[in-house]
């Protein structure tokens, strides 16, 4: 009999550590809603600069449509 183990269940490093250290300075007990905390901020925080990657190649893709346009009706 084989047992699955699904190998995403696991917080990532960064968040691990985030989660013990605020732990840690607290002294108190971990709370499942300071965790989900935590866990939104992160997401958020990557939402943002995924989002700011996006405009970033949206202006890089305008930029060189305008250029290709600029150099298309050229004769070389």
């Amino acid at each position: 009999m084989s047992v699955y183990v699904n190998p995403y269940n696991h917080l990532s490093d960064s968040v691990e550590r985030q989660l013990a250290h605020s732990v840690n300075l607290s002294n108190r007990p971990f709370s499942a809603l300071e965790g989900m905390a935590i866990v939104a901020k992160a997401i958020s925080s990557a939402a943002g600069s995924f989002g700011r990657y996006l405009q970033q190649v949206a202006e890089a893709l305008n930029e060189a449509r305008a250029a290709d346009a600029r150099f298309s009706g050229s004769q070389w």
